[in-house]
């Protein structure tokens, strides 16, 4: 078992037989970081409102080329300001126009990895 240097709520929300919600640990923990990053909205965190991403706002403009570029750039930088573990070495936004949805794709160093990590979210409209 690995030593556990960071952790984190499981984003499945997960119980064990004891009914204990299992935890992240570790680069897990940092994925699960970058989803909550990306899955909050500016200003929903009372005392901390510029946290999160502008990606709710984003979702409700026209879906072209130029909207995934702001998605990425946005993403890259707000996941470097809230998570400072953190190197985002590239961000990649693929559009579903028939499912109203965007999948983001992100590849990241973690300060002390030589490994590159990934880790991938489907956003819905």
């Amino acid at each position: 078992m690995a030593t556990e240097v960071w952790s984190d709520l499981n984003d499945a929300l997960v119980t064990d037989n004891q009914g204990s919600i299992l935890k992240s640990i570790n680069i897990e923990a940092v994925k699960v970081s970058i989803k909550n990053i990306l899955g909050t909205y500016r200003g929903e965190r009372i005392f901390l409102p510029q946290f999160g991403s502008a990606l709710g706002d984003l979702l409700f403009e026209p879906l072209d080329d130029s909207l995934l570029d702001k998605i990425a750039t946005d993403l890259k930088e707000n996941v470097e300001i809230w998570d400072d573990r953190v190197i985002v070495s590239a961000v990649e936004v693929k559009a579903d126009t028939d499912r109203s949805s965007v999948e983001i794709f992100v590849s990241f160093n973690v300060k002390g990895y030589t490994e590159t990590f990934q880790t991938s979210s489907v956003v819905n409209s």
